[in-house]
């Protein structure tokens, strides 16, 4: 026999009895580093096979960033965890595939080793369980950290330099517009470039501007408006049909009233591009035209936080006065567990109101127990006698209480911060400009100069306003056409827009024992704190 025919017996016997292993594919996010699935399998099936293994589960994460755990890979990590699995070693085409999270990297690294498992590179020969092995994969793994915040770095940059000129930071297809992008097919094989800019685009502009009509004025919710979108044919810019979360999204975006949505770099957010607080985003003016008038905005803005604070239940209700009536009683003593819930007796669903909190054994109070119909009867009655009181209040029979009180400056001053924001964003954008070369410097001094004396033309204005002070004296009057509508069709429309007209006007009905049921207006003294 020659030497060298064969191999030692135990490669030999790894050959013949190879090891089963996990592989993981991850393909990023980042466009420098889009390599393929087949090609990362192949890689690592090869390298395996040489090396007596075989893969025999893959673990696959398409278009996923490395920079969080919050993927595929975590059932990687069970699986070599798992002490009924064989599978010990978890193989990639190379480190930087397992994560670019520092954090991350070293807390799931440690899962894997505590039960003698391993993180296999196909690509990169180090051998993990020597020292100068660990500390050239750390390196390696340090290297894909490092890479990974540079190019987040250049993308922020990308980003803010884009909203500088009043385009959304990811640029991309937008409900209600055409989207015209920078980059374009010449028609001869090759590409270039224009300015980029939306469009509107009016079959979807126009249900656009009556959604968010019908959703000011308490008709529609989100979920009615994505079916009535998708009864019209409409799909979302993904080319999917619409569902009430991403409405929701699309509507708070503030595109459509020209706005740009930004994250707070105060926010203090781990990861700002997956946080979806509200209160951390503020919004920019923007370039393109706008579909929706500021006012819609403005409105949608004050009626989305109406919304947020309402009982799930009174969203959709069943009855007209759901999530505004509460117990007397417990109003005074705990505000916010004082709601009345109703109680089904004498074979009559919801036949009256009672205390919620009693009901259940949390408090000892007398009893609070009334007809659903005097409730509703007894609000019926209120909405007359209001009636009368503002025809009384306009023919001088009641004179009401005149304070001092400063002239309405709500719409001045709404007027005014949005120019200043204008200004401000123009003032930044020209300065972007001409630090990109892209301004003479003389243009640039002549359109600097023109808006800072407008900034400062227009802060002087809202200075002058003062602080913002009540516009008006609270009373019923401001109601009255809201007040005769709905009477005038109490019988016909439907619960939800009788509900939403009443929370308009009531705060609150209480309920009392001995039948009493008190109507508290808005425009009533405010509660004590």
């Amino acid at each position: 026999m020659m030497r060298g025919t064969l191999a030692p017996l135990a490669i030999q016997s790894s050959l013949a009895n190879p090891v089963p292993v996990i592989g993981y594919a991850r393909v990023s996010t980042w466009r420098e580093e889009m390599i393929s699935v087949d090609i990362q399998k192949a890689v690592v099936e090869d390298a395996a096979a040489r090396r007596g293994r075989y893969v025999a589960e893959w673990i696959i994460d398409e278009d996923a960033t490395g920079r969080n755990f919050k993927r595929k890979v975590m059932r990687a990590i069970e699986i070599v965890e798992d002490p009924a699995r064989p599978e010990r070693e978890l193989w990639s085409w190379k480190f930087s595939r397992f994560g670019r999270n520092r954090h991350g990297v070293a807390i799931n690294l440690a899962r894997i080793e505590s039960v003698g498992g391993e993180l296999v590179s196909a690509t990169e020969e180090v051998d993990a369980r020597t020292a100068v092995g660990r500390f050239t994969r750390g390196m390696l793994l340090e290297l894909a950290a490092f890479e990974s915040d540079r190019a987040g770095e250049q993308w922020k940059e990308t980003h803010e330099l884009r909203r500088n000129k009043g385009l959304p930071a990811t640029g991309g297809k937008r409900f209600g517009y055409r989207w015209h992008p920078r980059v374009i097919p010449d028609g001869e094989g090759g590409w270039r470039t224009q300015d980029e800019w939306y469009e509107v685009l009016v079959p979807q502009a126009e249900p656009a501007l009556e959604a968010v009509q019908r959703y000011n004025r308490g008709k529609i919710g989100f979920g009615n408006i994505a079916r009535w979108w998708n009864d019209l044919g409409l799909l979302n810019t993904r080319g999917k049909p619409w569902q009430d979360q991403t409405v929701k999204w699309y509507f708070d975006s503030g595109f459509p009233a020209g706005l740009l949505t930004v994250h707070r770099s105060d926010a203090g957010c781990a990861e700002p591009g997956r946080c979806q607080k509200r209160e951390h985003y503020d919004y920019r003016p923007a370039e393109h035209e706008a579909i929706w008038a500021p006012e819609e905005w403005d409105a949608y803005r004050e009626r989305r936080e109406a919304r947020r604070v309402t009982p799930a239940r009174a969203l959709s209700p069943v009855y007209p006065l759901a999530g505004l009536l509460r117990c007397g009683i417990c109003q005074q003593n705990n505000p916010k567990a004082a709601a009345a819930r109703t109680h089904d007796c004498k074979g009559i669903r919801a036949y009256a109101y009672r205390c919620g909190p009693r009901s259940r054994g949390l408090v000892k109070h007398e009893a609070v127990w009334i007809r659903r119909v005097l409730v509703e009867n007894r609000v019926h009655e209120w909405l007359g006698e209001t009636r009368d009181e503002i025809d009384a209040i306009a023919a001088g029979r009641i004179v009401l209480p005149k304070p001092e009180t400063k002239p309405d400056t709500r719409k001045q001053r709404a007027r005014l911060e949005r120019e200043l924001a204008r200004l401000q964003g123009a003032l930044d954008r020209a300065t972007t400009g001409f630090s990109m070369g892209d301004i003479p410097r003389d243009s640039y001094l002549r359109t600097r100069d023109k808006l800072t004396k407008d900034v400062a033309a227009a802060q002087a204005a809202l200075d002058e306003l003062g602080p913002a002070e009540p516009a008006e004296v609270p009373s019923p009057v401001p109601h009255r056409e809201t007040i005769l509508g709905l009477l005038a069709e109490w019988s016909t429309i439907s619960v939800a827009s009788k509900r939403v007209t009443l929370a308009s006007l009531i705060r609150r009905v209480e309920l009392w024992p001995d039948d009493r049921i008190e109507v508290v207006p808005h425009w009533a003294p405010p509660d004590p704190a």
